[in-house]
């Protein structure tokens, strides 16, 4: 949710009064067939509108997820939705109303309730079949690197779930599914919905993770040709040539669809690019009525757990008293420039930022170092530096022969030294050019500071 869903121009109080909140299963009445009948305003056939400015409907979510999918809370007040404005635009978060302590299950969402992506490929494999996506992938991009082949496993797991949204939005309200199109957001602001005029008015790292999150899409659009083989009373030619459909509908994949290869679905399944993830290339991409709605937080209290069956549990990781929004992590907040080009907001509340080292090659050698975003890390309330920078920073010093001139004799030294664990010889190295370490340091800083000026210009 968070500022990835805002939507301009929305009447919110016509929507939503002020102090709306919607309780999701405290209901003093047992439903019966008329309760998840579709709402008398919504004609059959009816769309949802996917116009940036079109609000979100919520109405129908509360009998769709607890009649029709069978998604079950702790207890009735356990999982409550409620819709406020933030920063002007109207944001869907989720709280608790009751306290809930430590390992308990806040949430449970049947495997046969998900959108799964292996469901929809077995569903469409007579038609669409997985190599035939990797297979006009690589025609995209030949690369056959261990990145690129997460990337593709990845993509036509997301290309998947893409057509499953498409067909049952060209169903309208005869799709069972409606009352969750219906409620999905139309408005992002993150790196895919942004234009190259954009580019020019962020920071150079951010420019290159929003450019690669844009590039990504881009792929997978080229993949609509494949959609043809669908019937057409699956997927007709109005829907097939939508563009901007076909850009909702990825986006909708994009930042809300989580993986179930693990334990949790947090953290490094939501990485810093395709470049770093670790995406386990034999886990399933699931979309999961309400768990999406959960907003993220640096401190996150519940996290997504799946079972071998594929049922999904929101789990809390510690005591959450009442009145408190569910936040689980949406990636590592101490990298807020992946945040924003992947979902769309900022975080700026984590004490630790990456300190935006971007030398023109990444070594092994400097992986080995600790070169990663999550680990060269700047303390923004005391100015500490994480030990990594400083192994980085010194391998580059050593590494130029005009500063260091000795064929990298020191460099390999120092390498070597840390992989042994040897830390009096590092130390002793980090002695040695700590002067010419800190210059470099200090430039680094320098040159992030006057691209700033220059964006604030």
């Amino acid at each position: 949710e968070n500022q990835t869903d805002h939507q301009s121009g929305y009447d919110y109080d016509h929507e939503y009064p002020q102090d709306y909140q919607t309780d999701y299963y405290a209901q003093e009445h047992e439903r019966d067939s008329s309760d998840y009948e579709p709402n008398r305003s919504i004609q059959p056939g009816q769309k949802p509108s996917i116009s940036e400015t079109s609000p979100r409907d919520l109405s129908l979510l509360p009998a769709f997820a607890t009649d029709a999918l069978s998604i079950q809370p702790l207890s009735p007040s356990s999982f409550l939705l409620h819709a406020q404005q933030l920063d002007g635009f109207p944001d869907v978060s989720a709280y608790t109303a009751s306290d809930i302590f430590a390992g308990s299950t806040v949430l449970f969402v049947p495997a046969a309730s998900a959108l799964s992506a292996y469901d929809i490929k077995y569903e469409l494999s007579a038609h669409i079949t997985v190599e035939q996506v990797q297979d006009k992938l690589y025609e995209i991009d030949f690369r056959s690197d261990p990145v690129q082949r997460r990337k593709r496993n990845l993509m036509w797991k997301q290309f998947f779930l893409v057509l499953k949204l498409l067909m049952e939005y060209q169903k309208g309200a005869d799709s069972p599914w409606f009352p969750y199109l219906a409620s999905l957001p139309r408005y992002f602001s993150n790196g895919p919905s942004m234009t190259p005029f954009c580019y020019n008015c962020i920071p150079s790292y951010l420019t290159e993770l929003c450019q690669k999150e844009r590039a990504t899409m881009n792929q997978l659009l080229m993949l609509k040709s494949l959609s043809a083989n669908l019937p057409h009373e699956w997927l007709g030619d109005e829907t097939r040539g939508n563009a901007d459909l076909w850009k909702w509908a990825y986006q909708i994949v994009l930042t809300r669809a989580v993986t179930s290869s693990s334990p949790s679905t947090d953290g490094d399944e939501r990485d810093v690019d395709v470049d770093d993830d670790d995406e386990n290339e034999h886990g399933d991409l699931r979309l999961l009525p309400l768990a999406d709605m959960i907003n993220h937080s640096h401190e996150p209290n519940v996290e997504i757990l799946h079972d071998e069956y594929g049922n999904a549990y929101v789990q809390a990781i510690r005591d959450i008293p009442a009145n408190t929004p569910l936040c689980r992590s949406y990636g590592n907040p101490a990298n807020p420039s992946y945040l924003l080009a992947r979902y769309g907001f900022l975080e700026e509340d984590h004490p630790w930022s990456f300190c935006k080292l971007l030398p023109g090659h990444v070594t092994e050698e400097m992986v080995d170092l600790g070169y990663h975003p999550h680990r060269l890390l700047f303390d923004k309330t005391t100015g500490d530096v994480s030990e990594e920078v400083w192994d980085v920073l010194l391998y580059l010093v050593l590494g130029d022969e005009d500063t260091c001139g000795d064929g990298g004799a020191t460099q390999r030294q120092f390498h070597r030294a840390h992989l042994e664990g040897n830390h009096e010889v590092k130390a002793q190295i980090h002695r040695e050019w700590y002067v010419h370490t800190l210059a470099t340091l200090a430039e680094h800083v320098e040159e992030v500071l006057r691209e700033l000026e220059v964006l604030e210009e």
